[in-house]
Order: structure tokens, then sequence, then C-alpha cells
């Protein structure tokens, strides 16, 4: 085995079973009767689950929530975009590795069952549900070994595969860096859905000037640039607008989303995005 995947899934191993709290990774919000909390309420939630009382006594919308008395069918979706072949203090594709690893042992710790997709324009990979513990190494291995470089996503066809293979209610999470024209609508109406944004902090704030020579790493086309304060800055502000609408489509469709930073605790950061 790879040193440095060995070294991921030691890390992910310890974090989910040396605690109390691998079992709060997966929560799925449905119709059993294992209440879980009461929430303010949002578009989209069953006003059959409205909390009446708790409503008149604040004054705002209250709505009941409970988790399903049964095992969950956990589907972890790995989107191989070129854009993870890069990082700073970490490759953002070791990242997305150990975050899937992360998941798939909290997931083989509660009995649920796990199964997995790297998903790209040019391969489909998927890992058949299962509960044993194997099954996270060859998760992590998917991940961690794939070569991303020259590929690319297509939303509309994702959400066409999921829907198409994915017919139980399922809790899923995407893992990604999540660039471009994203509509995941159509499966965030049948699955319980988590976007896991993976960037690094540089390629949202860089700080370079200069001559630079930018490489796509979907195509391997040379742009020639000159990058100085105010070219960064308005980079900075386009790729705001666009997780500004990101983060829009997501609340507009419930689905929980949150950002991992390469130099960030993982199993901290899912924690909080998680709990929500």
């Amino acid at each position: 085995m790879d040193s440095k995947l060995q070294e991921i899934l030691i890390r992910a191993k310890k974090d989910v079973f040396g605690t109390n709290t691998g079992d709060t990774l997966t929560k799925l919000k449905g119709d059993g009767l294992d209440f879980r909390e009461i929430k303010e309420y949002e578009f989209g939630d069953d006003v059959k689950k409205i909390n009446w009382k708790a409503t008149a006594k604040t004054g705002a919308t209250k709505v009941n929530l409970f988790n399903i008395e049964r095992e969950l069918n956990i589907l972890l979706v790995f989107l191989a975009n070129g854009s993870m072949h890069f990082g700073t203090v970490r490759f953002k594709q070791e990242l997305a590795t150990e975050v899937m690893a992360t998941l798939a042992y909290s997931s083989v710790k509660n009995s649920n069952r796990l199964s997995s997709l790297l998903f790209s324009n040019r391969e489909d990979t998927f890992i058949p549900p299962s509960k044993s513990i194997s099954t996270v190494y060859r998760v992590a291995e998917s991940v961690y070994k794939s070569n991303t470089l020259h590929k690319q996503l297509d939303y509309e066809k994702l959400c066409d595969y999921i829907n198409s293979t994915r017919k139980e209610r399922s809790l899923i999470f995407l893992v990604g860096d999540f660039y471009g024209n994203i509509d995941l609508s159509s499966i965030a109406y049948r699955h319980e859905l988590y976007a896991l944004i993976i960037r690094d902090r540089f390629e949202e704030n860089p700080e370079i000037s200069g001559e630079f020579t930018f490489v796509s790493p979907v195509d391997f086309s040379h742009t020639d640039a000159i990058m100085n304060k105010q070219s960064a800055k308005e980079y900075a502000r386009l790729l705001q607008k666009h997780d500004s609408e990101l983060m829009e489509h997501f609340s507009k469709h419930n689905i929980s989303s949150g950002k991992i930073y390469t130099d960030d605790d993982i199993y901290l950061r899912l924690k909080e995005i998680l709990k929500g």
C-alpha cells in the first residue's frame, strides 16, 4: 500500500473509532419515531412536521426532525475534475481521499450500507454496497489513485446517472471543488444531499504578481497572463460571485454544504458541517 494512502487511512480510522462522535456523521433526516430536534421551518420542509406548540410559544414556525430507525443507504461520490490536481499545503485530491475515508469509516462503524462512485466525463467507477471495513480501503484507493487530469464534469449527466441507478432514498455526499454550472435539484428532490466543497485558500485568493503561464488541467492549453493586485482582486470577486450563486442553489434545494480547505483539520470541519 502507498505510504501516504496508508497514513490517510490510519488518521481517518483513528478520528472515527477513537472517539464517540463518529456516529454523528451520518444522521439522515426522516419519518421514523426517533425524535431528533426542533428547528426553524425552511422552504421545502414537510408541513406535517410543524410543531404547533413550539411555533405558538416562539412566534416562529418550528418543525420536528426525526432520525430514521433503520440502516442507511450511503453513497460517497468523488467529483473527479481536473482542477482537483492542485494544492499548496497538499493536493485537493489527497484531501478528498481523507474526507471520503473518514465518511466511509463512520458508515462502517454504524453498520450502514456504503457504496461509492467516482464520476467524470471520462469514467464512472462504482463500488457496490457493503458493510465491510475492506470497502473503506477500496473507496480511498479509488480516489487517491485516480488520474483527474484531462477530466471534467457534466452535472446533468451526474444527476441522470444517480437518478437512474439509485432507486432507494439515500444519504449522498458529493466531494469535489464545485466549479462550473451546477444544478443538483433533480437528485436533491429524491435524496438527502451534502455538498463538501474541497478548496485551497490560494486558489480563492491568489497573492501573486508578475507574468505567468497558466495551464489548463483539462486540455493542457497554455495561457500567458500578467497577474497583479487588480487582476487578482477581480478574479477573487468573480469566484465569490460564483460561490454565492452556488450557495443560493444549495439553500433553495435544501442541500447541506460546507467548505473544507487543504490546511483544515478534516474531522473537525466535517463535524461542524454535518451538525449543520
